[in-house]
């Protein structure tokens, strides 16, 4: 879904890459801030949707696919009965991707994020159509849905401080911000490069090591982009 097509606004909630010389693309304003969609840089590997750039990279002893790997095949089971009764169509990359721990064990967070599967869809509060989440933080802070217009094979990925749980628990008081549900990739497999290149990045200057080629391009796009003209939200 492109962000023309979008209900929601644009934003990218994620950490600061400020040490390592975004200091006005991603300044640090907390754990995460929203920072301009727009200045995000062009992904430096081909999508096709096969996940094939992922395929390639390390592994991980500690990753995104840890914390719940017991519950995720089972919840995915029912989340695909659900979304296929409900007419909601999920996208091959995310089933590829939530069906292969191998390939989870190569992407790994710096915020300690874990893949947080929903069993059933939800409807958007923004929209026509459903919320599937599917990634969350360690403190819940933020989490990450598909968001499947109603009656179409498209998707886009939406991400929030709000919590939309089948179940309708809430993690925060008060009345939801639903314009705190932002834009936040085209594709799930769009975001899942970026959510990967940006860690490695972080991962990358907090350890000492090399970044990786693909990671020097993105860097290089990055800084040429213009900074936001409205500072970062916390």
């Amino acid at each position: 879904m492109k962000l023309e097509q979008s209900p929601f606004p644009p934003g990218w909630w994620s950490f600061a890459l400020d040490t390592i010389g975004l200091q006005e693309q991603r300044p640090l304003v907390g754990t995460y801030g929203r920072y301009a969609f727009a200045s995000l840089p062009e992904l430096p590997v081909p999508l096709d949707g096969d996940l094939a750039w992922l395929a390639g990279s390390p592994g991980h002893e500690y990753h995104i696919g840890s914390d719940r790997a017991a519950e995720i095949p089972e919840k995915l089971s029912r989340l695909v009965e659900k979304c296929h009764a409900g007419g909601v169509s999920l996208p091959q990359s995310f089933l590829k991707l939530m069906r292969d721990a191998d390939l989870q064990a190569r992407i790994r967070s710096n915020t300690g994020c874990f893949l947080d599967v929903v069993d059933a869809p939800v409807p958007s509060p923004v929209g026509a159509g459903a919320l599937v989440r599917f990634l969350a933080d360690s403190q819940g802070c933020i989490s990450w849905y598909l968001y499947i217009p109603t009656g179409t094979l498209d998707h886009a990925i939406v991400s929030s401080p709000e919590f939309y749980d089948p179940s309708g628990e809430r993690l925060h008081d008060g009345e939801p911000d639903y314009a705190a549900l932002v834009f936040s990739a085209e594709s799930f497999e769009q975001f899942i490069c970026r959510f990967w290149i940006e860690n490695e990045i972080w991962f990358a200057g907090y350890e000492g090591t090399p970044i990786s080629e693909e990671g020097r391009r993105y860097l290089d796009r990055y800084r040429k982009a213009p900074p936001d003209p409205i500072p970062p939200l916390f």
